[in-house]
């Protein structure tokens, strides 16, 4: 639907400002489906790899049978089960939430703390409310924020809660990297910070991007994702209760 409306504001428009934004939406959108493309790509060539690997132990095995005696065919041994069920008997579907709660700062605040940010803000990854909890699948989260925190535009979290907080002027897009144990079992997830515009002094709920990920935590196969909602304010999950 984010697209569709996004792809209508494109072709009508005639605000460069909305246009941009349209297309820079559109980019996103169609950059994470060829993503998510290339990773079923992926796994369905890993498989038929790992079924011609059983398949030539199939042959090995039914030729050693053939050619052996009876006492010798005891140490012909049949391969082990086929690989792709036993890849797929370890798949996990998870879904995670990447949110943000905001709040304005006060002139008058600002004037009494000698801070000149405007925003104080969380960001969180988690499980959904009644899911198991994300520190059972998830091994690792590093968050990126935009280059004008630099050099402290990197966040490394190894452990729950999976939560970063910061203060700022703006709102830009966050690249979220999730790890399921090995380096190699992550997915990368764009948020877009979404602050209280209304400039009320509340903790504000912000954007939350949804995302369905599955993965063999002790497979080769590389983590399949699909991010439903993607910088929304429209809130289905509950953030952390407190931004102080």
């Amino acid at each position: 639907n984010e697209y569709k409306s996004y792809l209508s504001i494109s072709k009508m428009s005639s605000d460069p400002t909305k246009m941009k934004r349209a297309t820079a939406v559109i980019s996103k959108v169609l950059e994470e489906e060829k993503q998510y493309k290339l990773n079923e790509l992926a796994q369905i060539n890993h498989r038929l790899k790992l079924t011609e690997e059983y398949l030539d132990r199939l042959r090995a095995y039914t030729l050693g049978c053939f050619y052996t005696d009876e006492r010798e065919r005891a140490f012909v041994t049949l391969p082990k089960q086929y690989p792709i069920m036993e890849s797929e008997s370890s798949l996990q579907k998870r879904r995670i939430i990447i949110g943000n709660l905001s709040k304005y700062i006060t002139a008058d605040q600002r004037a009494n703390s000698n801070d000149q940010f405007t925003y104080k803000w969380l960001l969180y990854v988690r499980s959904p409310p009644g899911d198991d909890a994300i520190e059972t699948f998830v091994s690792k989260v590093i968050i990126k924020l935009d280059p004008s925190y630099r050099p402290n535009d990197e966040i490394e979290l190894t452990e729950p809660p999976f939560e970063a907080r910061r203060r700022g002027w703006g709102e830009f897009p966050v690249k979220v990297k999730i790890f399921f144990g090995a380096e190699d079992q992550c997915i990368e997830v764009n948020h877009q910070l979404a602050l209280d515009t209304a400039f009320s002094g509340l903790q504000t709920p912000g954007a939350e991007t949804i995302v369905d990920v599955e993965f063999s935590p002790n497979s080769e196969e590389k983590p399949r994702k699909q991010v439903l909602t993607s910088s929304s304010k429209r809130k289905k999950y509950a953030g952390p209760s407190s931004l102080s």
